[in-house]
């Protein structure tokens, strides 16, 4: 059956009607697609390369924004990537602010020295984490150390941003800025706020000394760094090379600030004078701020801590009486600043830099307890907002300062005819305590060293062993060198000189008495002192006391060690020595050996390789362990 004419003929042109309105309609689609695309994201750029100066000034990057709406959660800044080569990344900090003035903190001295920032993208989605606790090189997208979601508040995003560069450490190494991309988008990522790591404008995330108080001061911990100087030091001839390190184990930042009042001596002078009549630097006044978290707030007070002044020679500003370093000989008294000085160190003003952290430098940060730490075990890691060689300074928590042997007045400068001989390199920091802190008394190490290159002759090496039969002492001497040795009994009686190393003393009852050796020669005098237990007969001796005085030292070793200890009453003493498969690489039995004091040498060997071990000693009825680390 044939349709009819009119229907024939008004149907196609009603299908293709139908067909042009149907593509009209998808071209609209795809134009509002990709007019929605467009407003997706819009990045504005500034691909001008210039270079980072490295004299402790800004380069200021302009970034000119236009034609935005106002930005907050819905649409607003979403990114922020740029690209900086540079010999150090741990040299920089970087920070983006807007038109209205807010201002963010990308990234702080981070990153030790990787080179620069590859392409690195901040945005509060990060795949790569948190930037101040990534591993660089820092290519990809990271959390920035503040949040950008601060400047989506409902304003005017329209004017020039700032990227602001900033080379803290002078004289330094140098780089090139090379671009910056800034991403506006719709449903910027969002951080929550008391996320993420303390800092001055997080205070949720910082955590108080009492772990259950909202309420404190976050103070710093300031220490001294006895692997540093264990790893750079050299001998010469008239002085000692070191390397000194001050690493901040506490809670809140060290941070200094300039006043801006100056004293040459004790007259008041313009800061600006340059030099003072008798040809120093004036010393300008300094503060120490402190920082006071109050539950989701933030506040500081600033308070008096020394000065700082203009050092010609490094182009920069240090902080005075920051650290000191001196070669001493150790006496019994167990605190070493007390110890006598041999030589001093010239150098103890420095700049308080960011040059290193717990992690990088894994050892260098050590709690009173001897614990080495690592940023994850110090709460607030990274908290702090100012660094560098200008008039503020600071040292961030869970972050160190070094100085290496090489720069400038890195030295301990020693007396003419210095002897050869033990002593110790005894590093303070904060030695007039100008700074608070959390812990006062952790600031200073001892550092064993012995010279050899020195031309006064070698002092005598000293130490005591002795056996005990009734009342009577056998003492030997173990001593080297001496011109003469003197024995002090402890028991009053006036002091004799053995011929010869061997001296045996009766005393006149049961008692501790507290025995002084006095090696002598043309350096000085060795100066041994231990305590002698005189037993009745009849005592009953316990079983942590039969075994005592055990040292094993030095701990770590390198060549070889020493084990020392003390026996009460006549016992079978096992010494031996485990690996940490528990292998024995070293065994010992000394039958019946008698009460006294007992000491031992031991070579490293082919047995004893670099490596951690066991040390065990028993008798019959008590024992003692120790673990060595061997070099």
């Amino acid at each position: 059956m044939h349709k009819p004419y009119f229907q024939s003929f008004i149907m196609p042109i009603f299908y293709l009607y139908f067909d042009i309105q149907t593509l009209i309609m998808k071209k609209i689609f795809i134009l509002f697609m990709l007019a929605s695309n467009l407003c997706q994201a819009q990045t504005f750029s500034n691909t001008n390369q210039l270079p980072v100066p490295n004299n402790n000034s800004e380069l200021m990057i302009p970034i000119v924004v236009s034609g935005l709406q106002n930005i907050d959660s819905s649409f607003g800044i979403g990114a922020l990537c740029l690209d900086i080569s540079h010999q150090s990344a741990s040299d920089l900090i970087i920070t983006i602010k807007s038109p209205d003035g807010k201002e963010a903190l990308l990234v702080d001295t981070k990153g030790g020295n990787s080179p620069g920032f590859p392409g690195t993208c901040f945005q509060e989605n990060g795949s790569g984490g948190w930037i101040n606790l990534a591993v660089p090189p820092f290519s990809g997208s990271y959390f920035p150390q503040q949040t950008i979601n601060l400047f989506n508040d409902g304003s005017n995003p329209n004017g020039t941003w700032w990227l602001s560069i900033r080379d803290v450490f002078v004289p330094g190494n140098t780089g090139t800025f090379n671009y910056v991309n800034l991403t506006f988008m719709h449903n910027p990522p969002y951080r929550a706020a008391g996320s993420g790591p303390c800092s001055a404008a997080n205070p949720g995330g910082c955590l108080c000394p009492d772990s259950t108080a909202t309420d404190c001061d976050l103070l710093p911990d300031m220490t001294a760094s006895a692997l540093c100087i264990m790893n750079d030091h050299q001998e010469q001839v008239g002085n000692i090379r070191l390397g000194n390190a001050t690493p901040n184990i506490g809670y809140g930042p060290l941070e200094i600030h300039g006043t801006n009042t100056c004293y040459c001596d004790t007259v008041l002078v313009a800061c600006n004078i340059g030099v003072c009549p008798d040809g120093s630097s004036p010393k300008e006044l300094i503060n120490q701020r402190v920082y006071h978290r109050s539950g989701n707030n933030m506040t500081y007070y600033d308070r008096p801590a020394g000065t700082m002044s203009y050092h010609p020679s490094h182009s920069h500003v240090h902080v005075d009486n920051w650290a000191d370093f001196s070669l001493r000989r150790s006496t019994a008294d167990p605190d070493a600043r007390n110890w006598p000085r041999i030589g001093n160190g010239t150098k103890v003003s420095f700049c308080l830099v960011n040059l290193g952290d717990c992690d990088n430098n894994l050892g260098y940060c050590v709690d009173s307890a001897g614990q080495v730490l690592r940023k994850s075990d110090i709460p607030n890691s990274d908290f702090g907002s100012v660094t560098g060689c200008g008039s503020s300074q600071g040292i961030y928590v869970g972050n160190l300062d070094i100085y290496s042997s090489g720069l400038n007045g890195m030295g301990i400068i020693l007396p003419p005819n210095a002897c050869n001989g033990d002593y110790f390199i005894v590093s303070i920091t904060d030695p007039d305590d100008n700074m608070l802190e959390v812990n006062e008394d952790n600031n200073w190490v001892a550092v064993p060293i012995t010279l050899t290159l020195q031309s006064g002759g070698t002092f005598p090496d000293a130490g005591v062993n002795f056996t005990v039969s009734v009342n009577t002492v056998n003492f030997t001497a173990v001593a080297n060198n001496p011109d003469s040795v003197v024995w002090h009994f402890g028991d009053g009686s006036a002091p004799q000189t053995s011929v010869g190393n061997t001296i045996s003393y009766t005393y006149p009852g049961p008692g501790f008495y507290v025995v002084q050796l006095y090696a002598y020669n043309s350096c000085g005098p060795t100066v041994t002192i231990d305590t002698v237990a005189v037993l009745p007969v009849t005592t009953f001796i316990s079983e942590h006391e039969a075994l005592g005085q055990v040292k094993l030292f030095p701990n770590p070793a390198t060549d070889g060690f020493s084990l020392q200890y003390s026996l009460m009453m006549k016992d079978d003493v096992h010494i031996s020595m485990t690996d940490m498969m528990g292998r024995k690489v070293f065994e010992r039995v000394h039958r019946s050996q008698l009460p006294g004091k007992h000491q031992y040498e031991f070579i490293k060997d082919a047995a004893i390789s670099s490596g951690i071990y066991f040390f065990n000693i028993k008798t019959a009825s008590s024992s003692y362990s120790e673990r060595l680390l061997v070099h």
